[in-house]
C-alpha cells in the first residue's frame, strides 16, 4: 500500500496524576478510520482518502495519560469505502505513526516528571 501522510495532530495529551477516587479505571486506547471526502472534482479517482485516529487512555499506578491524535492519508490507487476493505496489516500500517508518536511522548514527559529514564509502551501487534 502506497501512503501518502499529511503532519499528524497532536489534539491533546495530558498528563495527570491519578486521583483516589480513579482506581477503578482501566487503560484503553480506541482506534478509527474514517473514509474523507475528496477536498476537490480533480482528486484523482483511484486514490482514497483515509483519516485515522487513536483515543487513548492510559492508567498508570500513579498517573493517568489522557488524548488524541489523528492523520489524513492519501492512500495510492487503491479504492477504500469502508474500514471493510483494509486487512489488519494495512490498519497497523495507517495507525502505526499516531502509536510512535504516542510512545515518544510518553517517554519524554515520564522522563521529565520522574527524573529517571521514561516508560516505554509496548504496543504489541496482535496476529
Amino acid at each position: 500500500m502506497q501512503i501518502k501522510r499529511q503532519q499528524p495532530l497532536v489534539e491533546a495529551y495530558h498528563f495527570d496524576q491519578r486521583k483516589k477516587e480513579e482506581k477503578e479505571l482501566k487503560t484503553r486506547i480506541n482506534i478509527g478510520l474514517a473514509p474523507l471526502k475528496a477536498p476537490n472534482e480533480d482528486y484523482p479517482k483511484e486514490n482514497s482518502i483515509i483519516g485515522t485516529r487513536l483515543r487513548f487512555e492510559i492508567v498508570f499506578n500513579q498517573f493517568i495519560i489522557r488524548g488524541a491524535m489523528g492523520q489524513i492519508n492519501h492512500i495510492v490507487n487503491q479504492d477504500i469505502q469502508s474500514q471493510e476493505d483494509l486487512t489488519k496489516e494495512e490498519i497497523d500500517e495507517l495507525m502505526e505513526p499516531l502509536f510512535d508518536i504516542l510512545q515518544r511522548l510518553t517517554y519524554e514527559v515520564t522522563e521529565i516528571i520522574t527524573d529517571k529514564p521514561g516508560i516505554n509502551l509496548d504496543f504489541e501487534r496482535q496476529e
